[in-house]
Parts: C-alpha cells; sequence; structure tokens
C-alpha cells in the first residue's frame, strides 16, 4: 500500500542490495528542494514500533535527510511517500533487486534534449543548475551537446557514438566545423576522442597560447575575435580566429621593436610570436663589422680627446695632489675615454 511516513521514522536498511555509497547526494538535495520526493520509497516496518526501514530508495532519503540537516526542511513533521512492502528477509531483498535491476537511468542525449527545452521556457541557466543541484558549466556543456550538428548528435542517440566522442566535437560551437571533421573522421572505428579534439583544435588557438597571452582576451574580443568556453576539459578556452589574434600580435610586437631599436640603436628587430627559437635563429650567424672611418672633425676631436688623458694621467700620478683634485680629474677622465670607447 502506499502512503506518507514521516521523514525521522525512516531509517536505512541492510536489506537494500545497493551496497555501494549513494552519489550525489547535493543534487538530489537540490531537487528535493525543488519539487519535493517524487517516487515513492520502498520501506518495510521496522522495529521500534512506527519505524520503517528503506528497502529501495535511500538517495532519495538521504537528499532529504541533508535539507533536514541543514534546517530547510523539518524531518519530524516532513511527509514522504512510500509504498509499504512486507515479507521475509529474501523476499525484501527480492524487491530491492528488482527495483533497482528495474531502472534504467537516462542517456546522455536525452539529458540534453530535456534541459534544452527546460530552458526554453526558463532561460536562468543558474537557477536550473541550482534547482537540479548541478554545476552551471554542467548544464552548458549539456546544452554545448544538444546543439551538436545534427548528423552528430543522431549517432549520440543512437549509441554510434560515445559520450567522450560527443564532447570531442562540443569543444567547439561551430557546428559547420564538426560536420567537416565528422564527414571525414565519424565513419572509422579507429578514431579516438582525442583524434577528433585535435583535428577540431588545428584552426583555433588555446587561450594559453603566447599569441594570446601578449595579445590580451578584452583586446582579441574589442577586435571582433570570437571565444569558445571549453566545457569538457581544463585545457583553457579556445579563440576561433587565430589569424586575427596573429595580426593583433605582430602589430603590438612591431612597434615594441621600433621602440627597441630607437632606444637601442638597433638598426633592425625581428619579432618571434613564438617560444621555440631554433627554427628562427637556425639560418642567422654573427657579421663582423668594421667601425666607419672617422671624419676629420672627429678625428680631430679623438686626437684632442687622447692628448688630454695622457695630461690627466701624468698629473693624476703626482703623489702630493690633494683627494679632492684627485677626484675631480678621475671624473674628467672616465668621462673622456667614454667618449673615446664610443667613437671607436
Amino acid at each position: 500500500m502506499t502512503q506518507t511516513v514521516k521523514l525521522a521514522k525512516l531509517k536505512r536498511s541492510e536489506k537494500n542490495v545497493r551496497t555501494s555509497p549513494p552519489r550525489n547526494i547535493e543534487a538530489m538535495a537540490a531537487s528535493i528542494e525543488a519539487r519535493g520526493i517524487m517516487q515513492n520509497l520502498l520501506v518495510t516496518p521496522s522495529k521500534p514500533r512506527g519505524m520503517f526501514e528503506i528497502i529501495a530508495g535511500d538517495r532519495r532519503y538521504l537528499g532529504a535527510m541533508m535539507l533536514a540537516e541543514a534546517g530547510t526542511i523539518d524531518a519530524t513533521g516532513y511527509d514522504v511517500p512510500v509504498k509499504i512492502v512486507s515479507g521475509d528477509e529474501a523476499d525484501l531483498r527480492e524487491v530491492s533487486l528488482t527495483e533497482n535491476f528495474q531502472r534504467e537511468p537516462m542517456t546522455v542525449a536525452e539529458e540534453c534534449v530535456a534541459f534544452q527545452h527546460f530552458l526554453k521556457t526558463d532561460g536562468d541557466i543558474d537557477a536550473v543548475a541550482k534547482r537540479f543541484g548541478q554545476t552551471r558549466r554542467f548544464i552548458e556543456g549539456r546544452l554545448r551537446l544538444a546543439n551538436l550538428a545534427e548528423p552528430i548528435f543522431t549517432a549520440l542517440a543512437e549509441g554510434r557514438i560515445s559520450y567522450e566522442m560527443a564532447k570531442a566535437y562540443g569543444s567547439t560551437e561551430d557546428t559547420a566545423k564538426q560536420q567537416r571533421v565528422f564527414e571525414a573522421y565519424g565513419q572509422s572505428s579507429y578514431v579516438n576522442a582525442d583524434q577528433i579534439r585535435r583535428a577540431i583544435a588545428n584552426d583555433t588557438m588555446k587561450s594559453s597560447d603566447p599569441v594570446a597571452i601578449l595579445v590580451g582576451a578584452q583586446a582579441y574580443v574589442a577586435a571582433g575575435g570570437r571565444i569558445e568556453r571549453e566545457l569538457f576539459s581544463e585545457d583553457g578556452d579556445r579563440w576561433s580566429d587565430p589569424e586575427l589574434a596573429q595580426s593583433l600580435a605582430a602589430t603590438i610586437m612591431e612597434a615594441e621593436a621600433k621602440r627597441l631599436g630607437e632606444e637601442q640603436g638597433l638598426a633592425w628587430i625581428r619579432p618571434i610570436a613564438s617560444s621555440s627559437l631554433y627554427g628562427a635563429t637556425a639560418d642567422l650567424h654573427r657579421v663582423p663589422l668594421q667601425p666607419a672611418p672617422l671624419t676629420e672633425e672627429e678625428a680631430a676631436r679623438s686626437d684632442a680627446i687622447v692628448e688630454r688623458c695622457e695630461a690627466l694621467e701624468e698629473t693624476m700620478a703626482d703623489e702630493g695632489i690633494e683627494d679632492d683634485a684627485y677626484a675631480t680629474l678621475e671624473e674628467e677622465y672616465d668621462t673622456l675615454r667614454s667618449a673615446l670607447l664610443q667613437k671607436s
């Protein structure tokens, strides 16, 4: 028979055939908080009188208890829908096995479509995530898969590709790109998810790429660049317009090369957007350059400096010279020698 029992009158049972710890109790608690317990628990009378052991529905019970412990509901007054079953231990274990064995979880494709339809009426992703006890990223991931190119989603729904393969295709929002890769690789049984992800990533750029770091997401987006969130790995978001990023980086590097050239008197600077310099420097070699000949004016000035330095050296060699006077002569000498070296 079906009735309701107060949450405080329920307890877990050793007759429940599920012995592994229930998973994702937080999600169940969020669901119960939003809509209540929507499926009966199977229970059997227990001692002391008025108590019931749970034969099936442990996760629903633990989710409700989590709410009770948080003060969201009152265990002594919260009604739980139950179906009461009786029998010896073997009978009750059979009932528990039957209830768990007959339960078939939703497929990933079914979850995707369900969330997609749900969000058409309630577009608040954060609110939906909270109601179902999931993260925003989880909901966004299901929506990304729901919007896969039609042949790919159909293959997922029919079980012809795995969830991991679907996530690899979903690493980009570009359905045309998804379909191109699917047509090239989707019919082969030798292709794995990593290969699909690499094929899709070939014409994108990681947000951790040196060029992306140099440009910055704000400048890239302001110039019209598109960024796709990576929802299925921790590898970083992807930039869909690498050519634009390269162009922006080139402008930044050319400006910096010009500044350094003017600051340090360099005639030529080659900016390189790479952490590997071998290929860029393999064809470079040192070229010794002879200094340009001095003009008549520069030569005369050089001779005058040499003559003055010799005079200073002679004066400074006098051991009787005062310290202050020596310091003044030494400063002049150093200045003249620096000027002479620059001319050499």
